[in-house]
């Protein structure tokens, strides 16, 4: 007797055995009760998940020498040949490798025959997606005015690709992905009835590893029994499988969470001549750090993919970490995960993120920027000395005046209530606490928030470029027609809090021309009851900036 692989001699026979697509197998077991069957079905869905299983069920309900039924025998002639995939009443066809008109114009010239017992022949199509556009075009002159003994069940991992045409003549259903407990199960039944010994956490790995695929779980489990001599063990499962020792996740984990970029760089290298796969660890730490996210938001929850003798560990490592610094790393790691399909060198990618999660003050989002802000109140708390990469904020803080004592916390400053995203160090600052590159790599988004108050103003502003930080003032430069529009204490208080939203530093603004002398501007620190009018001039110049406008003809009052 031929050898059959465990997710072929396992294939479920009846709806009942379909794991994880209750909702499609009892809608189909419905309509065949109340003689509603379609002539045309889409299966849409991820691979693994049943599809063309389904359909060959579905074919067999149908005609079953009992039916049609929702429980087909499996005994009479027709359910054993549907089953061995000898009847000639149920055609299979694969898009994938079939996919010329020609192939389907001869696959649609057996449908004017009738089946041979009398009732129905039903057309599988798989990876219907891939068929040529004139292949689709000739399928769907048939789906139009189907014959009354003709079935289509057309399947596809990519509905998207169906020609809307063919999809409106279609009811489809939508396969899900199986959860891992309903394919630990089903794993766990094999495992018995076929005298399998395997561990608990063993079944656990093998279920989370198929990602809602259950044929891709039976093939892992039928590898794992020539792999193993035994017993089953969850270390068979990590090396035959390319999974990540959880140990090296702990660790790695710790290394981001002290912030230690040499350890960090000295773990990827041990990884790289170890031959890991680096995309595979990356995508095991995402896990990972998101069982910490899990503990620390819900209460009760169950980690995925984590031995039980660790879930003590794991706990404990989710309370030290600090809860924006974990979203953070998600963040960041999610990016390059995603990057990662298309990179040449990953491990660089992965050491360049690395340098990313550890030294946050050369990240300029807002992730890392809070990041910084977490990890510097931390050791503030702690009574422990700040990083060396958090020295500006931990200066910038130690300058706050007496008075604004009660302004420390670092998120709760800012104008209209918006959240600064580096600090909230108020009053003059010296030249080492800020550096002039620091605030022209946010320029952009001191300019974006101004353009939101004033959007008349914005090109008056944007003129102007960062030049420096002299005697704790930002120095701007500008050609004098600007200047003269900008440099008003208005204007220039606008600028202030702009950079004190974004950056948190309140620091005075001063204008100077491009290549001269600076002309500083005193900004008085309370705020206007209403707008200063503009001179006549600078709303002319204000209107030909904003509308493109030109002057055409210069008109005296005294002429009018």
């Amino acid at each position: 007797m031929a050898y059959l692989s465990l997710y072929r001699k396992w294939r479920p026979q009846t709806f009942d055995d379909i794991v994880g697509q209750s909702h499609i197998t009892q809608t189909l077991k419905n309509a065949i009760k109340r003689g509603r069957i379609s002539h045309a079905y889409l299966f849409c869905g991820p691979r693994g998940t049943g599809k063309t299983t389904t359909a060959r069920v579905l074919a067999k309900a149908i005609n079953c020498a009992e039916g049609p039924t929702p429980t087909p025998c499996n005994q009479c002639d027709s359910c054993r040949s549907i089953s061995d995939g000898s009847s000639i009443d149920v055609l299979e066809l694969d898009a994938a490798s079939n996919r010329r008109v020609e192939e389907i114009r001869e696959l649609l010239e057996r449908i004017p025959y009738s089946s041979t017992e009398g009732h129905k022949k039903v057309y599988i199509v798989d990876e219907v997606h891939m068929l040529t556009a004139e292949s689709f075009n000739t399928l769907l002159k048939t789906l139009e005015e189907p014959p009354e003994h003709v079935i289509f069940v057309l399947a596809t991992t990519e509905p998207y690709k169906v020609l809307p045409t063919i999809l409106s003549r279609c009811q489809r259903f939508d396969f899900r992905h199986i959860s891992a407990p309903d394919i630990e199960a089903r794993l766990r039944e094999v495992a018995d009835a076929e005298g399998i010994t395997i561990e608990t956490s063993a079944l656990s790995l093998i279920a989370y590893h198929a990602q809602g695929a259950l044929r891709d779980a039976l093939g892992a489990l039928e590898q794992l029994i020539s792999y193993s001599d035994e017993e089953i063990t969850s270390a068979n499962v990590i090396s035959l499988l390319g999974l990540t020792n959880s140990e090296l996740l702990f660790d790695f984990a710790d290394i981001l969470g002290r912030g230690d970029l040499a350890a960090g760089l000295l773990f990827i290298d041990e990884l790289t001549e170890k031959g890991f796969d680096i995309r595979q660890f990356i995508q095991d730490l995402l896990d990972h750090l998101r069982n910490l996210f899990l503990i620390q938001n819900v209460p009760n929850a169950k980690p995925t993919r984590m031995l039980d003798e660790l879930r003590e560990r794991l706990s404990g490592q989710a309370t030290a970490m600090n809860p924006r610094s974990l979203m953070f790393f998600i963040n960041t790691l999610s990016d390059i995960y995603n990057q990662s399909r298309w990179a040449t060198d990953i491990r660089l990618l992965f050491e360049i993120a690395l340098f990313k999660m550890v030294k946050a003050d050369t990240d300029v989002s807002i992730e890392g920027i809070l990041h910084r802000i977490e990890r510097l109140e931390s050791a503030i708390l702690a009574g422990a000395a700040p990083l060396a990469s958090d020295t500006v904020l931990q200066q910038s803080q130690s300058k706050i005046p007496p008075e604004n004592e009660d302004k420390k916390d670092l998120r709760s400053v800012g104008s209209k209530e918006q959240t600064p995203v580096m600090g909230t160090a108020v009053g003059t600052l010296d030249d080492r606490a800020v550096d002039i590159e620091m605030v022209r790599r946010i320029w952009t988004q001191v300019l974006n928030i101004v353009k939101g108050e004033k959007p008349s103003r914005y090109s008056f502003f944007a003129a102007g470029k960062p030049s420096r930080i002299d005697n704790g003032r930002l120095v701007l430069s500008f050609k004098k027609s600007d200047k003269d529009f900008v440099e008003s204490s208005e204007n220039l208080r606008l600028l202030q809090n702009a950079v004190k939203v974004v950056s948190g530093l309140d620091i005075p603004v001063t204008c100077e021309f491009a290549n001269d002398a600076v002309k500083t501007v005193a900004v008085v620190e309370h705020a206007a009851a209403e707008e200063t009018p503009l001179p006549p001039d600078d709303y002319i110049r204000l209107v030909q900036d904003t509308f493109g406008a030109k002057i055409v003809e210069e008109i005296s009052i005294d002429e009018i």
